[in-house]
């Protein structure tokens, strides 16, 4: 099985990149980072920004930005014609006049070309640096070099060393099996019972990893579009952070942080003798490197600034807004890459009282009791990196623009769940778009298939009804009827369980959506 093509420089271009809407792109999650670090980022939901998604797909996550962001003015770039056709198709549909998607390959993009594009404020480069050759990666670099405002950043995220040192081998066999099958779903197969031999071997070099999991679990979905990018391109080579870093620095672009937000406090993500080796690195190379030979991860997204200036932490922090992500009640638990933490019980539940009552600066959540001892970056850190509340872009209800805003994000929502159904309900993760956050909040695709036909439903019952006629336009049975396919259904069991989902969907996500204006 052959992928690419003469024009692919080596990439598959058989099959589409499956969407999915990362948080980590977000306008709203990137301005957090920054201030978490300390650095000036002076953006906001009146700013007039310019947005760039290097290598954006079939468009999803750039028109979720577009949906969520609607001051700004968002560009796609990809080098497959397929993907920009998918795209353009998309935002067409949803009726995202801010949104636009140009075909580019910007191994070969000339000067006067980039020059012909806008100044921007932010570019995301998602799962691409990984997966191309040197000249795209040049191509990339000159992009930031003459494009990327002074002040501007960059969300980078690459396959890091030596984390994914153990997985070259496998993609290496994987690359193979792959090639020699007749047609995609032949080659995973054939890779997938290769792997589990290899395994059963006790191959010394086949370590676990995710990747190895998604060949040898069942329970691991294997999504063709994913593996065959993931895993027939010719390029693929894991990166260390200070060859990245250095790469950046050509472009004048500074070392932010993680966007993973953990990753930025030593005491979240390493034991009492790592950290004390951190204390002593000489530079940021060093404690990176650090990190990266102690975190059992072989991913790594990185922000970069263009112009760094240092702002007082405290007060920048202190000064964010954050929404509460869902309305859950028990205990909740932070991943970070030490291990696995529980939040005092004190701190969540006044944070949840309070944030139920709507969107809540942290200045004024390290005021309620259980909360004082902790630092405006530690509460942060700990609320979002839970996901038990998601920082702001724009306070809901606020602004002129407010209502149509909402309407514009439901549009797409709508026209995106309906493109989306066919992935099922064990696709990737997905997003609601939402101006209150500038992109989306992250959801299964369970979920957006409730959100998109509890919002059919509710329309139905009008304009102004009143809070229980909207509650009650929510009805687990309805949603049943609609999201379980005509004709012979599910075992009852399967039914059974799928309405509990729902029932807690309704329960927990809703009222937050409510409150972010995505029902």
């Amino acid at each position: 099985m052959n992928a690419s093509t003469d024009w692919s420089r080596g990439y598959p271009v058989s099959e589409s990149y499956p969407p999915a809407w990362h948080y980590f792109q977000s306008p709203a999650h990137l301005r957090a980072i920054c201030a978490l670090m300390g650095v000036a980022w002076e953006v906001g939901p009146d700013t007039p920004l310019s947005i760039a998604e290097v290598g954006c797909g079939t468009g999803y996550t750039a028109a979720m930005l577009a949906a969520g962001t609607p001051n700004a003015q968002v560009l796609g770039l990809d080098y497959n014609p397929a993907h920009i056709a998918e795209a353009r198709s998309l935002a067409n549909a949803a009726g995202l006049q801010n949104l636009r998607y140009e075909e580019a390959d910007l191994a070969d993009l000339s000067e006067a070309a980039l020059d012909g594009l806008p100044e921007f404020d932010l570019i995301t480069v998602h799962g691409v640096w990984s997966w191309v050759g040197d000249p795209v990666r040049e191509g990339l670099l000159r992009l930031l070099r003459r494009r990327l405002k002074p002040g501007g950043i960059v969300m980078i995220s690459y396959n890091a060393m030596p984390g994914a040192a153990g997985s070259q081998g496998l993609a290496r066999w994987v690359r193979a099996a792959l090639q020699s099958a007749t047609d995609p779903a032949a080659g995973i197969e054939r890779a997938k019972q290769q792997v589990r031999q290899l395994v059963a071997a006790e191959a010394a070099h086949l370590l676990p990893s995710g990747w190895r999991r998604m060949f040898t679990d069942d329970d691991t979905a294997v999504r063709p579009g994913y593996v065959l990018h993931e895993f027939l391109t010719e390029h693929w080579r894991p990166s260390f952070f200070a060859d990245v870093a250095a790469s950046m620095a050509t472009a004048r672009c500074e070392f932010v942080g993680s966007a993973s937000i953990d990753e930025n406090f030593p005491q979240m993500s390493l034991s009492a003798a790592q950290r004390a080796l951190w204390d002593e690195a000489p530079d940021e190379a060093g404690r990176q490197l650090l990190l990266d030979l102690c975190s059992p991860r072989a991913f790594r997204r990185d922000v970069y600034v263009r112009g760094m200036r240092r702002v007082p932490r405290g007060p920048a922090v202190d000064a964010l807004w954050l929404a509460a992500a869902d309305h859950a009640d028990g205990p909740v638990s932070l991943k970070t890459q030490a291990g696995v933490a529980e939040l005092p019980q004190p701190l969540i539940d006044a944070v949840r009282a309070a944030l139920r009552t709507g969107p809540q600066t942290i200045a004024a959540l390290r005021g309620l009791p259980g909360c004082g001892k902790a630092t405006p970056s530690e509460l942060a850190a700990l609320l979002i990196g839970s996901n038990t509340a998601q920082p702001l872009w724009q306070r809901p209800g606020e602004g002129p623009g407010w209502d149509r805003a909402v309407a514009a994000a439901r549009r797409f929502n709508a026209v995106a769940s309906e493109r989306l159904a066919p992935y099922g309900v064990g696709a990737g993760q997905l997003g609601l778009a939402t101006p209150a956050l500038g992109g989306g909040l992250a959801v299964s695709a369970l979920e957006l298939a409730v959100a998109r036909w509890g919002n059919a439903v509710a329309a139905t019952s009008g304009d102004g009804c009143d809070v229980n006629e909207a509650d009650a336009a929510w009805d687990a049975d309805t949603l049943l009827r609609r999201l379980v396919p005509p004709g012979p259904g599910p075992a009852p069991e399967i039914l059974e369980g799928l309405g509990q989902t729902v029932r807690q969907i309704l329960a927990q996500k809703i009222p937050a959506w409510r409150g972010l204006g995505m029902a």
